[in-house]
């Protein structure tokens, strides 16, 4: 990894700034169990900054004595996730990159550790996602609604204790909630450490085997071109 880059921002619980790009964009490390945001607006000691966020602007607003000024979550990473996210601190550039993810411009890509070995060792995965609201908690089913688009690779698989584990290399080619979490669940694969679209008896052992079980999805890597420079931010999964 690069070495960090120094901002004043009131970064949350292990957060990183680890690219600086053009115009006021950058990349940050967040670790798993980290919010992009506040659920509700307003502040969180465990999101990813830690200051007061507006769901309106989609931004963080900067304290004077760090900086002021806003820093806008340009997508979101579900809280468990740990990798790569992006923020701007320059409106422009923030709406470049918005409408960059929204033309599906942006390259991503994911590592998961997933219960079981998927049968072919790559696959262009194609399914149906509605998202609806319980109790304010979004989940995801498939079957119907907007369509979700990810190609897999599987990187290695061996047997343990557990069964079969395998990691995956995940591209979404789309963004919708909680999408590679369900689309490997639908496939008789899922993450490990999901408690909300795992196996609740494989995590519960792998946890008393290993001292816990966080979920195991990683943000490796976003690559896109903005302004005409082509930008790259890489965390591998340690």
């Amino acid at each position: 990894m690069a070495d960090e880059v120094r901002v004043s921002w009131p970064l949350g619980p292990g957060v990183k700034v680890i690219k600086a790009g053009p115009a006021g964009l950058y990349a940050l490390d967040k670790p798993g169990g980290v919010r992009s945001q506040p659920k509700e607006g307003g502040k969180d000691p465990g999101a990813l900054l830690t200051c007061s966020y507006s769901l309106k602007d989609e931004a963080y607003h900067i304290p004077p004595d760090k900086g002021g000024g806003k820093v806008w979550l340009l997508h979101r990473l579900d809280a468990g996730t740990s990798g790569v996210i992006l923020v701007a601190d320059q409106e422009r550039t923030a709406e470049e990159v918005q409408q960059a993810f929204a033309k599906h411009r942006v390259k991503k890509r994911y590592v998961a550790m997933v219960f079981g070995k998927p049968k072919e060792s790559s696959a262009l995965w194609r399914d149906k996602i509605q998202v609806t609201k319980e109790r304010g908690v979004a989940r995801g089913r498939a079957g119907q609604g907007q369509s979700a688009e990810a190609r897999m690779s599987l990187r290695q698989s061996g047997t343990g204790p557990f069964g079969t584990l395998s990691l995956l290399e995940l591209e979404p080619k789309t963004g919708r909630t909680h999408q590679l979490r369900i689309q490997c669940a639908q496939r008789g694969l899922p993450i490990v450490g999901d408690r909300t679209y795992g196996d609740f008896q494989k995590n519960r052992m792998f946890a008393e085997k290993n001292g816990g079980a966080d979920l195991f999805l990683h943000s490796e890597s976003i690559e896109f071109t903005i302004f005409g420079n082509s930008f790259k931010a890489l965390v591998l999964e340690q």
